[in-house]
């Protein structure tokens, strides 16, 4: 198994330029090495290579793709836009002196942090989170930024996506909020209140009481008698009393606390999340190592000994009622499996594994096609799995001992089972 130092400096490779390019530079190369012609142009340097400097020759040999950013700027410039504009319709929209308090507060405030916990739900609670049927505008930016390569990606790519959004969202309320600055810079306006639901004073009190209770200790909410002074009527709209700061820094106390920081409490914790799951995605897959070994057509730099733990030179017999036969990303197979994995929706998966269902007497098998790609999602299968069962293998069906490709593959899968302390098995059908 590599080392930790090898290890970080695979990670530092790919995050090279920042969260958003380490994304798009690690689907490119997996993209690059789920080809069956993975190697690059050989060198005329004949010398061993660090995992890093092979990484660092592919870099140079392919070009990487990048999203559409001039979407995103355009995104952003969209947001900004429609921020100040909305503001300074509110502000200069009435004819009269005063501006109903409930316009801003509902636009700038209230609105913003109804919309960001419905994107918290969707983001980290809602069974629909990973499927992109729900998601009809992420579904849309992913055709504009010419992203749709890298769909089978997409426990990666929608978390960068909903980040992006948010820091589109954030741009809106802060333009706001500065368009609000300039306006009443140099322009006086007055702020009352006016409502047909709402009749008397008392309750008007109340709730401006509850809506200020997160900044009370660093100003003070309207008081009762502001609140009766500065009530206004479409009939009688001109106010015996000017209205004092006290509305207009609650305006801003509330878009400030209900509009932005819940967005960019929620924009950090999809950063977080996102970043964390590409660290364990580069970590937990064996891509690196199936590419390393792709360039030296032979056994790389850290060898996979054999291990009776990990890797059994005997083969085994399909099917087998001595155990239980799972399937990783196989709906077709023609045995009789317990369950086919990878296939689904991944919280369908998750649900399952975390389930009594997945808890077994039997030694369990993961059948598993030699010519795919160890990933990170098949790793949390193993890891689930092993909770609460003491046997986990992978069987790798159907096998081409004579096929160069195939001996390569399983070199990834010794590798990959090593890492993940499984045992790695050939199997073959009943004759």
């Amino acid at each position: 198994m590599a080392s930790k130092h090898v290890t970080k400096a695979i990670e530092q490779f790919f995050f090279k330029g920042g969260a958003t390019r380490a994304l798009f530079r690690w689907l490119d190369f997996r993209l690059f090495v789920s080809q069956k012609n993975n190697k690059l142009i050989p060198s005329s340097d004949k010398r061993s290579h660090s995992a890093t400097e092979y990484l660092q020759a592919w870099q140079q040999q392919i070009s990487l793709s990048t999203p559409a950013t001039g979407i995103l700027r355009l995104l952003a410039v969209i947001a900004v836009l429609i921020g100040f504009i909305a503001m300074a319709g509110v502000l200069n929209v009435s004819q009269t002196s005063f501006i109903n308090i409930w316009v801003p507060l509902a636009l700038f405030a209230f609105l913003p942090l109804l919309l960001t916990l419905s994107s918290f739900y969707f983001s980290f609670l809602s069974p629909a989170k990973h499927n992109l049927h729900h998601h009809p505008l992420l579904h849309w930016l992913i055709n504009k930024l010419n992203l749709q390569q890298f769909i089978p990606y997409k426990n990666l790519l929608l978390p960068w996506l909903l980040w992006q959004l948010q820091s589109a969202a954030i741009l809106f309320s802060a333009s706001a909020l500065l368009s609000f600055f300039i306006l009443a810079t140099f322009q006086d306006y007055l702020f009352g209140w006016s409502s047909t639901l709402i009749t008397d004073t008392a309750t008007m009190t109340q709730l401006m009481t509850a809506i200020s209770w997160p900044w009370h200790w660093l100003l003070e909410a309207p008081t009762a008698e502001l609140i009766q002074q500065t009530r206004f009527s479409a009939q009688a709209s001109d106010l015996t009393v000017s209205a004092t700061n006290v509305w207009w820094m609650t305006l801003v106390m509330a878009i400030v606390v209900y509009g932005i920081l819940p967005r960019l409490l929620l924009a950090l914790l999809l950063r977080q999340q996102f970043i964390r799951q590409l660290r364990s995605n580069i970590q937990n897959s064996s891509d690196v190592e199936q590419f390393i070994v792709a360039q030296q057509h032979q056994v790389s730099r850290n060898p996979i000994q054999s291990d009776d733990h990990h890797v059994e030179n005997g083969t085994v017999s399909l099917p087998s009622t001595e155990t239980v036969l799972i399937s990783w990303q196989q709906p077709d197979i023609h045995f009789n499996v317990e369950k086919n994995l990878g296939s689904d929706d991944w919280l369908q998966d998750e649900q399952w594994l975390n389930s009594a269902a997945s808890q077994f007497d039997k030694p369990v098998w993961i059948i598993i096609d030699p010519m795919q790609t160890p990933t990170g999602e098949l790793a949390d299968c193993i890891e689930l799995l092993q909770q609460h069962n003491e046997s986990i293998n992978l069987v790798l069906y159907p096998i081409n001992a004579d096929d160069s490709r195939y001996q390569q593959q399983r070199k990834s899968w010794q590798f990959f089972a090593q890492r993940h302390a499984v045992t790695l098995k050939e199997g073959h059908a009943h004759v």
